[in-house]
């Protein structure tokens, strides 16, 4: 039987627990079975891990954020087998996947896995350009490029914007982050870390604020994270009316209430700022329930509701405002 009752499917066209959707998992490499252990203080952590180690070092940079999300993960894994380990707690409630070692070959495991499920991301950084190509185009990996010894860029900018109201900001722009250093770099230093869909903490006007907000296959984080949210909250809805009724029964009554289930998610998420505002004021969603007619009687012998689907617009954001026309008159 599957763990889930409830699958929604988003096709995005282009032009899991409801908790959660910000937490950060930190994989750490340590001798034994893969462990997964969740603390809610840097001082909780620190029984468990040294603060002379990467995951440590890594939750400090988390937890010093004002933003910081209630909690942090941490799952332990063999050397080598950050993949495995992660595979066994991909159902956890977390959104963030980070590792404390950095290390270039386990990254490439973590973001090929990461990329395979495409759901929850995979928060890595590098310090020069082979550490960008080994993970250029990889779907729902985050590149951060950043070359100051001792600093978690990675970390610091998960621990401030992951655990947001999701749909509320956009990552670019962003800064401010805890015990990070913002870089002056050239413009053709940050074409050569935008051209492989990374992001940089860079000066920017003045501000110090992340160059990007996408991942590295050039997907905005924001509409991922978008995503992740309908697809959690929805699946949430609908199986908690499954649940809470003595019986959903395979007519109108039960398919209105599955309906309703599913409307109030994309309520939800145009509320969040997630799904666009049509001009008229209403939300830029459709939602389809074919009745008990429409199924197939193979479907509703077997209690198999298909006939559910629905499509919106992404509110997205604006990075840019170029050009700016205007004229002045003598």
């Amino acid at each position: 039987m599957p763990l889930q009752d409830v699958v929604v499917q988003i096709d995005v066209a282009q032009p899991a627990p409801r908790i959660g959707l910000g937490t950060p998992l930190i994989l750490a490499e340590k001798v034994g079975a893969s462990t997964y252990k969740e603390y809610a203080s840097l001082t909780l952590l620190a029984a468990d891990f040294a603060n002379t180690t990467d995951a440590y070092k890594k939750a400090q940079a988390i937890f010093a954020q004002q933003d910081r999300p209630a909690k942090v993960a941490v799952a332990t894994y063999e050397a080598g087998e950050p993949a495995i380990a992660l595979e066994q707690h991909y159902n956890r409630a977390w959104h963030f996947v980070l590792l404390a070692n950095d290390l270039a070959a386990d990254q490439l495991d973590v973001a090929t896995l990461v990329a395979g499920k495409d759901f929850k991301f995979f928060a890595a950084q590098v310090s020069d350009n082979a550490g960008r190509e080994a993970l250029a185009g990889k779907l729902r990996t985050i590149i951060f490029d950043h070359n100051v010894v001792g600093e978690h860029l990675d970390a610091a900018a998960v621990g401030a914007l992951g655990s947001l109201e999701v749909g509320s900001i956009t990552w670019k722009f962003k800064g401010g982050f805890a015990g990070i250093t913002a870089r002056y770099l050239t413009e053709d230093q940050l074409t050569l870390i935008e051209e492989d869909n990374a992001i940089a903490y860079v000066f920017k006007a003045g501000k110090a604020q992340l160059s990007d907000g996408i991942d590295a296959a050039g997907e905005y984080i924001d509409a991922l994270h978008g995503q992740d949210f309908v697809k959690v909250d929805m699946e949430n809805e609908v199986q908690n009316a499954l649940q809470n009724a003595p019986k959903v029964p395979y007519d109108a009554r039960g398919i209105s209430l599955i309906e309703a289930s599913a409307t109030t998610t994309l309520q939800r998420a145009f509320g969040q700022g997630i799904i666009a505002q049509r001009e008229d004021g209403q939300p830029d969603y459709t939602i389809q329930a074919l009745t008990r007619d429409q199924s197939s009687a193979q479907d509703r012998a077997a209690r198999v509701y298909k006939g559910l689907s629905f499509q919106f617009a992404l509110a997205g954001a604006i990075h840019r405002v170029d050009p700016i026309k205007g004229e002045i008159l003598i």
